[in-house]
């Protein structure tokens, strides 16, 4: 699927990731075409470790309580490549799946996972 296909595609989650990056109370940063707020744990992203989470996507935008760097921003790009898959079915396809495999055993989760570890970034 080219790159803006899927952009538009997922645009409604876009929208909405940019509206929860507001909530970290922070200037957002581009890189690798992702909007990322990861500058510092702020606002939203100051919640997420206290909920078991260091990072989340919301179509191309990455709210995180640390810097995007090596396996994290290897893992939430594939996130992003999900979004652009799923687009706006994304979000309810991701909660359904976890109603019966949880988080650990989530298949949008181990395949991130998967490509985190296969990636060619270098591991931080």
């Amino acid at each position: 699927m080219p790159i803006w296909l899927g952009f538009v595609w997922t645009l409604p989650n876009t929208l909405l990731g940019v509206i929860l990056g507001l909530f970290t109370f922070q200037a957002p940063r581009v890189r690798e075409g992702l909007v990322l707020f990861d500058r510092h744990p702020r606002g939203l992203t100051l919640l997420m470790p206290r909920l078991g989470r260091s990072a989340m996507t919301v179509g191309f935008v990455v709210l995180s309580s640390r810097p995007l760097e090596g396996r994290l921003l290897a893992h939430e790009r594939h996130h992003v490549h999900q979004y652009m898959v799923w687009g706006p079915l994304f979000i309810p396809v991701y909660f359904l799946l976890a109603i019966p495999f949880g988080y650990r055993r989530h298949p949008m989760e181990r395949a991130a996972i998967r490509a985190e570890a296969n990636s060619p970034v270098e591991r931080t």
